[in-house]
């Protein structure tokens, strides 16, 4: 969430994902996505695992403009938590989704150990 990856701007966030999946054991490929008139965005490709059916989990890690900063109860990027919340721009749409889809990963692994029947892999927006 602390991450500005405003579109089109990663500013790290991709990074951040790359970092723990691999980590994790997941082969990792940086799929560049180039238009003309567009700007250029990276996606993240991460499997683990070589046979069997393959679970999927897809997400971006862009955000739109925070718009008018004096309107947020906190400043968007400050991933501050109040309570049992978290406040910032991209915690709900999608950042904390693809950290529960790393923490889900995890588990599993931890579990099964990365010599399990299937494939695991993350696509990954910039």
């Amino acid at each position: 969430v602390r991450c500005q990856s405003v579109t089109p701007a990663d500013n790290g966030a991709l990074d951040i994902v790359e970092n723990h999946l691999t980590h994790l054991g997941f082969r990792c490929t940086r799929l560049p996505f180039s238009e003309t008139n567009y700007d250029n965005i990276d996606n993240l490709f991460a499997n683990i695992g070589s046979t069997g059916k393959n679970l999927a989990f897809a997400g971006h890690t862009d955000v739109v403009p925070p718009g008018n900063e004096s309107s947020w109860k906190y400043p968007p990027f400050s991933a501050t938590i109040e309570g049992d919340k978290l406040y910032g721009r991209g915690s709900e749409d999608m950042k904390s989704n693809i950290a529960c889809f790393i923490s889900a990963t995890n588990d599993f692994i931890n579990k099964h150990g990365r010599d399990f029947n299937g494939q695991i892999s993350f696509i990954i927006t910039g």
